[in-house]
């Protein structure tokens, strides 16, 4: 009770003073009491909030406050195709070949699969049988669609990257899309985009540059940021000089069958380091035009200080906390074609050729694009709704991918613009175009892919309340309300141990000091001298 006391009297909390002070009356002391209690209730009040704001709102979302330079990012992945699945000249060769050959059954099966023909694809007196199980066959699909699909050489006419005519095999490779097979710009070499290249299906992809492993959340190695030949390349600067322009040839003459109901080219920019779905995404290239396609990078980072804020707090995932069994680099496209092919493997016991596998699944057929096609549309819709109704498609176990963006991704939006050749157009020889000018304005489209800004802005998700701020904040609450510091604490710390522990050897030490003062005392009484006094005689 007494170090109460003196704590009440000596603490620098606002109002405890009066509680301790013997010289008030006790209905002023009440007064006190009562108003530092309402004090701690308020301030309890407020920093609860802060409490739960910092508990269920961590993060925020922002703009970073230092721009990105293009030089810190790739030029995008660029995935062009020609519309034309099939061309003409090859087509109609087939189709001249008698039914009756099973080479010749099978090669017109592969046409009508490939152009979904059904004039013929049924008119054949080889064994059907046969013919079915070999259609199935995706080395033999592969080489069918590679022997009638326009080849990369003959689609790009000319190359110019960085203002620097190129030679297009150098920068273009094939690629197997969801839109068959296109050319590729400034992907990722095959062995850093998948964890299993081997497994998968191959086109002699050449890579005549050596390729840096850059992903988005690490950015390129440390050792490689100055190197300007290691892909993904990056920009040097904006302007349609100094990004991609190319020239293609759509061959419009030797078209048999599109894949929409329009004749030209399909182009999508992405991340190099993901597959890219160019069926559904791609945008439209009209022959006979010049194209200008001026690109915005959406970036995207996160401090690292939200590792130890939980991922359904942030809703973004590092690098390092989901693992993709084919992909060597989380992203959220990414995550969503790995979780469609596996859900189209189980739901159909078979992958589209475009996605990723290994090399005991098969790939789906002809037979299979329905199967394939609903569990695709199954994904689709249960994505965007994870309460999505899927009762129409006979499927009701969709699993939940869980895919949530990455804590630091790149993409790419764009503005396009075209125009159609002038009627005094001539080619330009830096382009080396050699086709005739009637030629080129039929058939050819010139393509320019640039930056218009040399910095960008990027989003930044960070901590809205770290335990600084919430320690800042609380402390801010309390000494407004109860003039409280850290060294209150260290008062409260002072009085609760050491003052008592302190008061307590100082009473332990008048303990002894009395018991040892009475020893004392005793000892002087017993050692003091007798004095024996005779009879002495006193004078009357």
């Amino acid at each position: 009770m007494e170090t109460a006391e003196q704590y009440c009297q000596s603490s620098s909390l606002h109002g405890l003073r009066y509680v301790g002070d013997a010289h008030i009356s006790p209905i002023e002391r009440v007064f006190w009491v009562v108003s530092f209690a309402l004090a701690v209730i308020v301030a309890a009040y407020f920093i609860t909030n802060i409490y739960q704001r910092w508990e269920h709102s961590p993060v925020i979302n922002s703009i970073a406050p230092a721009a990105t330079p293009i030089f810190d990012i790739p030029f995008p992945a660029l995935t062009i195709c020609n519309m034309n699945r099939a061309r003409r000249s090859i087509a109609e060769i087939i189709k001249l070949g008698s039914p009756r050959n099973p080479y010749n059954a099978l090669q017109r099966r592969l046409l009508s699969d490939i152009c979904d023909d059904t004039d013929f694809s049924s008119t054949t007196d080889a064994n059907v049988d046969d013919v079915d199980k070999t259609s199935g066959n995706w080395s033999v699909v592969m080489g069918f669609m590679i022997n009638v699909t326009q080849p990369c050489h003959e689609m790009l006419l000319s190359c110019k990257w960085r203002n620097q005519p190129m030679d297009c095999d150098n920068l273009f490779n094939a690629a197997l899309t969801d839109e068959g097979i296109c050319c590729t710009f400034n992907r990722v070499r095959r062995d850093l985009q998948f964890r299993n290249p081997r497994e998968l299906s191959d086109l002699n992809i050449t890579f005549p540059y050596p390729s840096a492993d850059w992903t988005p959340e690490t950015g390129y190695p440390e050792q490689d940021k100055v190197s300007l030949l290691e892909t993904p390349w990056r920009p040097l600067g904006i302007g349609t000089h100094l990004g991609l322009t190319i020239a293609v040839d759509s061959e419009i003459h030797d078209y048999y069958c599109s894949s929409t109901d329009s004749a030209g080219f399909k182009v999508l920019l992405h991340n190099p380091v993901e597959t890219p779905k160019i069926a559904a995404f791609g945008m439209l290239i009209e022959p006979g035009t010049e194209n200008r396609v001026a690109i915005t990078p959406v970036i995207s980072h996160t401090a690292s200080s939200l590792r130890d804020v939980s991922v359904a707090k942030r809703q973004c995932l590092f690098q390092r906390e989901r693992y993709l069994n084919f992909y060597r680099t989380y992203t959220q496209r990414n995550c969503i074609l790995e979780c469609e092919a596996n859900f189209t493997n189980q739901h159909c016991k078979c992958v589209a050729h475009y996605m990723p596998k290994d090399k005991l699944t098969r790939i789906c057929g002809k037979k299979d694009e329905q199967c394939a096609n609903i569990a695709r549309e199954a994904m689709e819709l249960r994505l965007a709704n994870g309460a999505a109704n899927l009762t129409h498609l006979n499927i009701t176990d969709v699993p939940d991918c869980q895919c949530l963006p990455g804590c630091s991704e790149l993409s790419y939006t764009y503005s396009h613009s075209s125009s159609h050749f002038s009627p005094t157009f001539q080619p330009d020889f830096d382009l080396n175009l050699n086709r005739n000018t009637d030629y080129i304005v039929k058939n050819a489209a010139i393509i320019h892919f640039y930056f218009t800004e040399t910095l960008f802005p990027s989003r930044y998700k960070g901590e809205l309340f770290g335990f600084t701020e919430f320690l800042s904040n609380s402390g801010g609450i309390l000494g407004l309300f109860l003039g409280f510091s850290f060294l209150s604490v260290v008062e409260i710390a002072y009085f609760l141990s050491l003052r008592i522990f302190c008061l307590w050897s100082r009473k332990q030490n008048n303990v002894k000091s009395k018991v040892r003062a009475r020893k004392k005392l005793k000892l002087d009484d017993n050692d003091k001298p007798v004095a024996v006094i005779n009879n002495i005689q006193y004078l009357q």
